[in-house]
């Protein structure tokens, strides 16, 4: 892979991280990856391979193309609902973080069979 394109990932992996207000060492702890990889990884001095690429996508909710070729990543799009979720009361927290887990996987899952179609 160019050393461009290597770099081109590195920024998106690391704005996604960002966006998803992760440390290195949180985005290892979901990705497997270790944190000195996820850095190297950014700074586009390392590839990725097909399974590192799947687990970064599904660690930060983000689709391969976003980290392949790059789309628009707009933190303010969900700023209403998201506040609207931070109000419930500290108990609901459980069932509201399994229900957007549940959603964000039917969502990678749509994408992966339409993909595949």
């Amino acid at each position: 892979m160019e050393a461009q394109k290597k770099q081109e990932i590195g920024r998106r992996v690391r704005a996604w991280r960002e966006l998803r207000k992760y440390t290195r060492e949180q985005l290892s702890e979901l990705s497997g990856l270790s944190p000195r990889f996820i850095a190297n990884v950014e700074a586009g001095d390392s590839s990725i391979s097909i399974d590192t690429l799947v687990s970064l996508c599904q660690s930060l909710s983000c689709s391969s193309d976003s980290l392949l070729f790059g789309e628009e990543i707009n933190p303010e799009a969900w700023k209403g609902e998201i506040a609207r979720l931070q109000n419930f009361p500290i108990q609901y927290q459980p069932q509201i973080r399994a229900l957007l887990q549940s959603v964000a996987e039917l969502i990678l899952s749509a994408e992966t069979k339409s993909e595949r179609d």
